[in-house]
């Protein structure tokens, strides 16, 4: 990589320290596609565009290790983890069935406020065609871990947490955005919620999985 990487210089005192601030910078790189799948995360780099020594960058670097957004061999540097065509569909395949279990289970338990602040921020994205990538981002993340967290089971939400990294990491790898559908089908999801309907609250986000994995699908086909 020849471009700097021109992370955000974070205030001193944001995210609790210079690790956060080199995690923070690292992950918003990786999510916004100026970090690809494969590619090498330089720690010199990262430390010199932070203005920071190695050791924070290097704290860092192993905390997003050990969510799976980047990887590391024996005597290499670290890479953005690349995610295979073979892995991404099997994940999809548990999501489904470990979304749909937790969604069944966390209707009626959802604070509605915290409810209300997801519909929200899809409403606002529905209504601004040009909202960014991490917008959309980090409103899917919002009402994803919502209903993983609500279903009381914390295996199986830190289970759900790991594999939508993966999904995540395979989706930043060129795929192009469906951001609109997107939004459409969380809408659904989340009336479904309102409304204290589990059985169609599993419907509807099985659904959403499908859809997605069937575009990816479909997309593939046409290369």
């Amino acid at each position: 990589m020849t471009q700097s990487l021109k992370l955000r210089k974070a205030p001193a005192n944001e995210g609790g320290g210079l690790a956060q601030r080199a995690y923070h910078s690292v992950r918003a790189m990786i999510l916004s596609r100026s970090l690809n799948a494969g590619e090498i995360v330089s720690e010199d780099r990262i430390a010199s565009e932070l203005s920071i020594s190695r050791t924070p960058v290097r704290e860092a670097l192993l905390l997003l290790q050990s969510e799976g957004l980047i990887e590391k061999e024996m005597n290499q540097p670290f890479r953005v983890r690349l995610v295979s065509n073979r892995e991404y569909f099997q994940t999809m395949r548990l999501r489904e069935l470990l979304e749909g279990e937790a969604i069944a289970m966390a209707t009626g338990k959802i604070d509605p406020d915290i409810l209300a602040d997801v519909n929200a921020d899809m409403l606002k994205l529905e209504a601004d065609p040009s909202a960014s990538a991490e917008a959309h981002w980090a409103a899917d993340e919002k009402l994803h871990d919502m209903i993983a967290d609500a279903s009381g089971n914390d295996v199986m939400a830190s289970m759900i947490r790991d594999l939508r990294v993966t999904t995540r990491i395979f989706e930043l790898s060129g795929l192009p955005s469906r951001f609109r559908p997107d939004t459409e089908e969380h809408l659904d999801i989340i009336a479904k919620l309102k409304a204290g309907e589990p059985g169609a609250a599993q419907v509807s986000i099985r659904a959403h999985i499908r859809s997605l994995t069937n575009d990816v699908l479909a997309f593939m086909a046409s290369l």
